[in-house]
């Protein structure tokens, strides 16, 4: 019996659209598939049809069932499972990451810490199953599967379900369980009574091959692999691999043991012995003399891992006191992971935040712990391995610890609240405000600002917000940061710090100091953070934290030095990491490379990438003829605007410089227009990349930073953002010289007109309500959503917006401006990156194209490095003298 997809994609119409088909193995064919009705990406498991003939679909799936039930964070549960038009399925997440085997094939032998820690993963789901009365019987790298560097376990319970299931007919049909390479003895004699220790020999042959980059015993055909596994001892790794530990070698040679009397009772002891081994061995050299709450970690490592190794800390640890702890890992409950997706509540803007916060004295952590379908903020002592969820803080998102350490501010939806460390009755402090910053100013002050980035307020932590101190307007601030002692914000501005008063909304760029002391470009980053009125922190797009001396008189700084490589930042762009006043740095670690892919993504449809290469994307743009992207990508040096051919595959870099912004095509596809900036000067350029002709300046700004940025190419007339308000539309056309710049709308942010130049839309800076109106604009605009934000015309009556993670197609009337029915949901991707600017473009043909990040995934641990601070200041000024 055979069958197509496409007879199976006929069978699953009404539940999952298959998009493609991801492998195949002994007993399933894996397909990737659209779940229509909660609108995720899934893998569609479809048993083999002589598999199928023998095992019959009622009993399959009433065996399947038992293993339904399995809840542990390194197991990937099982969504469905059925029959349809005589096929057998069953259906798991997808895991947009890779399976433990294509690690093996690319890398061969693993990191020994990398090897110790997936194997300790998986120990802890089969541990958790065998207590559940379930053996998995075929543990092998496929069915490992790694996102951002951790293990599941995938088809956990299934070999179980099949050989309930066919019973004597799956020795009649010839067919068998389990891979021979990772078969215990007792497995591949045949024997049905197989127990917990049958997984624990697999899981020691899967260690032993991570260790060498071989399985314990080769063969030319099964037999021989059968043979070799019944009657040989393996070949100890050391004999390999000469930098496995004694420790390590005993745990893997005790679980491949024949009798399985001989081998270890249990998944624990054998996680346990591993973990010893780690503590004692590969990491003995992370752990030094300690004094105050760090020598009480050190006592409870067996929840809390030193994690030294793997980690680039160059410029740290050349300058680090010998007598401190370097850096340690603090395990999170399984049940209470990290939230490390975007945390969006219905804001088009979306949160941007740390979710974790440091104590002051560095000894406990509050972070957002992802529970179910919801948010609570947990309490995690670094001082011992205790862990516990904050009682009121349901929803809970953004956490700050007051400076004292007894209360935790934090946001529900449009709400700011606080309550204590152990739990009570939360006290609201401000309600109808989206917050993008949350800051702790003194015991007895709050700052907080829209997530927008405009309107800054001072709360009471008792009282709410301050009588007399009131909503003050400022320019856009991402990411603000209080300046005590200048009575000034320190923000993000797309890719770049500024310094901003708060009361004029002046703004001064934080720049890069030239040779001569002269300020020099905008210094690309966010998340800036100044330190002690002389050391600036910032995260680069790539994922790195730098340090670099500051000056407060003239915004700038010295030479940068890289201090931690790979923080995670979440798709709306908060860096996942605090910094206590006692100078510990805590964040989450990234799970992948920190440069995103560029994807297309249609309705209905998995975005798909574009073949070109992973980098730090800033702002891009097709045309229409969908052959050439336009991106301008971030570098170590400074930005180029790339330019790649998406038939040939050849890549052109066309322009570099300090800054550029949004490169647009014309409609006609043969010029771009962009904004760049070098220095204090800055222009608007027009020229074809395929000429070899140097763009011509369309203006010159004879001010810093004075040069509008394109925002549209409509015809010959170009939309742009003001350089004073970013808020204010203008416009131009290129058929005048010189140019002259008119006022199009105020308050306006991302405005566009419809294909047809009828219409056109905007959302509103402060608000991100979507508004629409004839084209030139009129007194009468209508309100198409009240929370959207960078729209998108897909037609004349088709109007793209997001908000956060998710996309809403508006349709319209074609006569008149009336919306169609409501909105509804278009598409979702937590991968998506929040980049500077114009975050989604058209893609010409029904969908749109954006950057999606490659790192994702709930955090199972943080990551902290005590005396942080002392150690960066040390390494700045090293590389300043």
């Amino acid at each position: 019996m055979t069958y197509s997809a496409e007879a199976l994609s006929a069978a699953l119409v009404d539940r999952y659209r298959i998009e493609r088909e991801l492998g195949s193995g002994g007993m399933a064919t894996v397909y990737l598939a659209l779940d229509l009705k909660h609108q995720r990406r899934v893998a569609v498991k479809v048993l083999h049809p002589d598999l199928a003939a023998a095992l019959g679909g009622e009993r399959f799936l009433a065996e399947i069932r038992t293993t339904a039930n399995l809840q542990h964070p390194h197991i990937l549960p099982l969504h469905d499972s059925g029959e349809a038009g005589g096929f057998l399925f069953y259906v798991m997440p997808f895991v947009d990451g890779e399976s433990l085997r294509d690690r093996l094939d690319r890398e061969k032998q693993l990191p020994i810490e990398d090897a110790l820690r997936i194997a300790r993963e998986v120990a802890d789901a089969l541990e958790y199953a065998h207590k559940q009365g379930v053996v998995h019987r075929d543990i092998k790298p496929e069915n490992i599967l790694l996102q951002g560097g951790h293990a599941a376990v995938a088809d956990f319970g299934i070999a179980l379900a099949v050989q309930s299931a066919g019973g004597q007919r799956m020795t009649q049909t010839g067919l068998s369980l389990g891979t021979p390479q990772y078969m215990s003895p007792e497995q591949a004699m045949g024997e049905r009574a197989i127990d917990a220790r049958s997984d624990i020999y697999a899981l020691g042959a899967v260690l032993y091959e991570m260790l060498t980059g071989d399985p314990p015993f080769l063969g030319s055909t099964v037999q021989a692999i059968v043979a070799k596994v019944l009657t040989e001892k393996p070949t100890a790794p050391s004999t390999v691999r000469d930098t496995v530990t004694p420790g390590v070698e005993q745990a893997v040679l005790r679980a491949l043991a024949k009798l399985p009397a001989d081998r270890f009772a249990s998944a624990a002891d054998f996680a346990a012995a591993l973990w010893s081994d780690s503590r004692t061995g590969a990491m003995r050299g992370a752990v030094v003399a300690t004094t105050g709450p760090w020598r009480r970690v050190s006592a409870g490592l067996g929840v809390v891992a030193v994690a030294s190794l793997g980690v680039t800390f160059w410029a740290l640890s050349r300058a680090a006191p010998s007598a401190d702890l370097q850096v340690f890992d603090a395990a999170l409950p399984d049940s209470a992971p990290m939230s490390a997706a975007p945390l969006v509540r219905g804001s088009g803007f979306g949160m941007a935040a740390s979710n974790m916060s440091l104590s002051p004295d560095g000894d406990f952590v509050v972070y957002a712990a992802l529970t179910g379908d919801s948010t609570m903020l947990w309490y995690r002592s670094l001082t011992d391995a205790s862990a516990r969820p904050i009682p009121g803080t349901g929803g809970g998102t953004a956490p700050r610890v007051s400076p004292d350490g007894v209360r935790v501010a934090f946001v529900v939806n449009d709400r700011i609240l606080v309550v204590p460390v152990d739990g009570g009755e939360p006290r609201r402090l401000r309600e109808g405000l989206q917050a993008g910053t949350l800051e702790w100013v003194s015991p007895t002050r709050l700052l907080t600002i829209g997530n927008a980035g405009y309107g800054m307020q001072w709360l009471d932590p008792e009282i709410g917000a301050i009588e007399g101190e009131g909503e003050v307007q400022i320019s856009r601030c991402v990411f603000g940061a209080w300046i005590a002692a200048d009575r000034q914000l320190l923000c993000s501005f797309d890719e770049g710090g500024a310094v901003v008063d708060p009361v004029t909304g002046a703004r001064a760029p934080i720049r890069a100091r030239n040779a001569d002391g002269t300020p020099g470009g905008p210094v690309t980053g966010f998340a800036f953070r100044l330190v002690d009125d002389r050391y600036m922190l910032y995260l680069s797009l790539d994922g790195d934290l730098r340090g670099a001396a500051y000056d407060r008189r003239t915004h700038t700084i010295g030479r940068s030095v890289v201090l931690v490589r790979g923080i995670r930042r979440d798709a709306l762009g908060g860096a996942q990491m605090d910094l206590a006043p006692n100078g510990t740095l805590g964040y989450v670690p990234a799970g992948g490379s920190a440069a995103a892919q560029m994807v297309v993504h249609r309705p209905g449809r998995v975005p798909a990438p574009l073949p070109i290469e992973r980098a730090s994307f800033l702002r891009f743009d097709l045309s229409r003829d969908r052959r050439r992207l336009a991106a301008v990508v971030a570098t170590s040096e400074a930005q180029e605007l790339r330019i790649y051919d998406l038939q040939s595959g050849q890549r052109q870099t066309w322009l570099t410089a300090a800054t550029i912004r949004t490169p647009l095509w014309s409609p006609s596809g043969d010029r771009i227009i962009v904004r760049v900036q070098n220095g204090t000067r800055s222009a608007i350029l027009l020229g074809s990349p395929t000429s070899g002709a140097v763009p011509d300046t369309v203006f010159a700004a004879t001010e810093p930073e004075s040069a509008p940025e394109p925002k549209e190419f409509h015809g010959e007339s170009i939309l742009l953002a003001s350089p004073l308000r970013a808020s204010l539309t203008l416009r131009f056309s290129l058929a005048e010289r010189p140019v002259r710049f008119d006022t199009l709308l105020a308050d306006a942010v991302f405005a566009t007109i419809s294909p047809d130049g009828r219409r056109i839309a905007w959302h509103t800076s402060r608000s991100s309500q979507l508004m629409i109106s004839t084209y030139p604009p009129a007194a009468q605009r209508r309100q198409i959503a009240v929370d959207g934000i960078e729209p998108l015309w897909l037609s004349p009556t088709e109007l793209l917006y997001r908000s956060g993670v998710s996309w809403y197609l508006a349709r319209l009337h074609p006569t008149t401006e009336e919306l169609v029915g409501l909105p509804t949901l278009w598409g979702r991707d937590v991968r998506f990156l929040d980049t500077p600017g114009w975050s989604n473009r058209v893609s010409w043909d029904g969908g749109i194209i954006y950057a999606q990040s490659t790192q994702g995934g709930d955090a199972r641990y943080l990551r902290f490095v005590p005396n942080f601070v002392a150690r960066m200041k040390a390494a700045v000024d090293a590389a300043n003298r």
